[in-house]
């Protein structure tokens, strides 16, 4: 059975922040493990908004190809099929995107859409949930609460009984914008090179 990436996004009040990372809040979490922080640059690739416009999303990672296929969801609350195989990426590019034949040296025929890097703050909450906490380069932050799970509806109702639950970190900071929206709202959405 495949297992899917499912996700939250939320907007973090950054105030919170120290309370969050020395496990302070009321209620405290069972657990809190801290996994680090990392940099990274994503670019994303499209043809005319074809892959977005069919939840299909692929970039390179410092220079790791993904592919990640939306399942089900929005651009805050989303289950993902992801995969970092160059030939399922070929595959899943050329079923949107007709007359492609390019592999990955040619960026599979596609065109740049956005380029960004972000600082990553990573953390287990209760052995089971992954937290991240997004920077941008250009001045955006937003979190993830992820699962990985093979029933994405049983997945999505523990993330909601968690943020709830803990509502004092993650339901404090307002409407979360995802990065690649705060990115097209900041600088437009025309391909870049």
């Amino acid at each position: 059975m495949v297992l899917y990436e499912v996700e939250q996004k939320f907007a973090f009040n950054a105030t919170l922040l120290a309370l969050f990372r020395a496990n302070r809040g009321t209620p405290p979490f069972h657990r809190l493990q801290r996994l680090g922080t990392k940099k990274f640059e994503d670019v994303y690739f499209d043809s005319a908004n074809k892959l977005s416009k069919n939840g299909l999303w692929v970039r390179k990672r410092n220079n790791t190809w993904e592919a990640k296929s939306g399942r089900s969801g929005n651009f805050l609350r989303t289950t993902f099929h992801e995969t970092t195989d160059v030939s399922e990426i070929k595959t899943l590019v050329n079923k949107q995107v007709s007359s492609r034949s390019c592999g990955p040296d040619d960026n599979f025929g596609l065109d740049i859409l956005c380029r960004y890097c972000t600082t990553r703050e990573s953390f287990v909450v209760d052995e089971k949930f992954a937290v991240v906490l997004d920077e941008t380069d250009f001045g955006h932050s937003v979190g993830e609460v992820e699962l990985t799970a093979r029933d994405e509806k049983s997945a999505h109702a523990d993330i909601d009984a968690f943020m709830e639950k803990y509502s004092w970190f993650f339901l404090q900071g307002g409407k979360p914008t995802g990065k690649i929206t705060a990115y097209f709202q900041r600088f437009g959405r025309a391909s870049i090179p």
